[in-house]
């Protein structure tokens, strides 16, 4: 698999450097119906470096079971960009991608951690174990919102995307709730 680079990107910091300072960030790309995979290759061989998080499912058809990896997140995979130093122009011409994900003209990168959590949790063959990332417990660090950059302990974690955390706020434990997303885990 010639994906990004695992070992490379399990801080929480920027995932890379390039010349004059300016961070590679992780930003989305949309891609054609099914065509994850295909993106990938050819934004690879356009030596743009990508992450497309899979899963494992089973396929029934004509009496025959298998199982098959899927991209995680239909129609999307994540590419490295340093906005203002590289040329981006060519990802939207590419085949099988159907759009990279911009905001005024420019691509919009990922919150910091998000992508690299995800990384984190990724096995060698490319497989994401979401179970992996967050767990009752665990110390975690709130990336957005009013309590941004605050450490607490993931108290529960819901089926809707909310989670629960215990904040240490004046020498009580005092918790509250916000979206998984928000939140990076502390290893």
């Amino acid at each position: 698999m010639q994906h990004a680079d695992l070992s490379h990107s399990r801080s929480q910091e920027p995932v890379g450097k390039i010349h004059d300072g300016d961070s590679a960030r992780w930003c989305v790309v949309q891609t054609h119906q099914h065509s994850e995979s295909l993106a990938e290759r050819h934004l690879l061989s356009q030596n743009f470096q990508t992450y497309l998080p899979k899963r494992r499912r089973t396929v029934r058809h004509a009496r025959i079971v298998r199982t098959v990896s899927s991209a995680y997140f239909d129609c999307y995979l994540f590419v490295l960009l340093a906005v203002h130093q590289q040329s981006w122009y060519p990802i939207n011409s590419t085949v099988g991608v159907r759009k990279l994900v911009m905001s005024k003209g420019m691509p919009i990168p990922a919150p910091y951690g998000v992508v690299e959590s995800l990384i984190s949790a990724t096995d060698d063959d490319g497989i994401l174990h979401p179970d992996i990332l967050l767990r009752p417990g665990q110390r975690v660090r709130i990336i957005d919102g009013p309590f941004s950059d605050q450490l607490g302990v993931l108290d529960h974690v819901g089926s809707a995307g909310a989670v629960r955390i215990l904040l240490d706020i004046m020498n009580r434990s005092i918790p509250i709730t916000i979206d998984r997303d928000k939140l990076s885990a502390i290893s």
